[in-house]
This record gives structure tokens, C-alpha cells and sequence, in this order.
């Protein structure tokens, strides 16, 4: 369920694939978004460089999937964690994830960054998450974020006591 307007972008350039932003990463692009860190993940990728300079909001629920996802430990000898780099959060977002205690989980580069040139990337497109899946990829990115930092409990708390009953209820 894209929002309209908003994209993702991906080039794999094997060790790292380059993923582009573009609009709102929002909650309903949270579960393609994690789909496809997992997915690439899994084909042995494990650097990803988020290029955030079209990116005009992103919310927590997107949030907390990245910081769930950068927090990650491989399984197995082979696996490695993944790694994440954001290259030009623009002042919301930075502020946003410095609030949520996300910086602690990757990377920030502002500036000219070499990233792969716009055009040469491939759109992910939208996989069509129902409205029970997007609540539970909801749910669990916001229990993320009430631990990491202890501050996110008290703002997130109600959100995810309706979203918990809400998913109780869908099943």
C-alpha cells in the first residue's frame, strides 16, 4: 500500500545495496521496506546505504522498522548484522530519530555523498500488505522503540495497547 507520491528505490552493488526514499516513508511502505532488508539480507547483504535526500517525512512506525531491522544479529557463523547508513535526513527526520533513540543504531552522512545515480535504481513495488498486516508490522516496530529507550513508553504505550487488541481481535 504505497502512499501516493512516495517511492523506494533499490540497487544492489554487491556488498551493499543502495536504497532511495523518495516522499514519505510512512507506515504502510514499513512492511515492503522490511520485506526487502529481509530479503537481501537473506541473498548475503548486508550494508545498506538509505539515500533520504527526497524523503520528506518519515514516520515511527518506519522508524522503528529501521531500528529494529539495524538492530538485528545474524544467525549462524555466516550471517552478518545488517548495516545501515542514512545519507541526508533532512532536520525532521534527524530530529525524529534522534528522539526515538534510533542514531545509536546507524550511521548519518550529510553532504555530496556518492550514492548510484537516479534513473539507474529499480522501483520496489508495493506487495500489497492487508490493513491486519500493516497493524501488526505497526505494533511490533513501536514495542521496538518502547525499548529501546525508556522514554518512547510513555508515547507509545496506548498506541500499542490499541494496536495489541486490535491484532488479538483480527484473528
Amino acid at each position: 500500500m504505497a502512499l501516493p507520491g512516495s517511492k523506494m528505490l533499490v540497487l544492489v552493488e554487491r556488498p551493499t545495496a543502495y536504497v532511495r526514499l523518495v516522499g514519505r516513508a510512512a507506515v504502510e511502505g514499513a512492511p515492503d521496506f522490511k520485506l526487502l532488508i529481509r530479503r537481501l539480507s537473506e541473498e548475503g547483504v548486508h550494508q545498506f546505504c538509505l539515500d533520504l535526500t527526497e524523503c520528506r517525512l518519515m514516520d515511527s512506525t518506519f522508524s522503528g522498522v529501521l531500528a529494529a531491522l539495524a538492530s538485528e544479529s545474524g544467525s549462524g557463523a555466516e550471517q552478518e548484522s545488517p548495516q545501515f547508513t542514512l545519507v541526508n535526513p533532512n532536520p525532521r527526520i534527524t530530529d525524529l530519530l534522534d528522539n526515538l533513540g534510533v542514531f545509536s543504531l546507524v550511521k548519518v552522512l550529510h553532504g555530496d555523498i556518492a550514492t548510484p545515480a537516479a534513473g539507474s535504481e529499480q522501483e520496489v513495488p508495493a506487495a500489497g500488505a492487508s490493513k491486519d498486516e500493516i497493524a501488526q508490522c505497526c505494533l511490533e516496530a513501536h514495542e521496538f522503540l518502547k525499548a529501546l529507550k525508556p522514554e518512547n513508553r510513555a508515547k507509545f504505550s496506548e498506541l500499542t495497547r490499541m494496536l495489541g487488541q486490535r491484532t488479538l481481535a483480527g484473528r
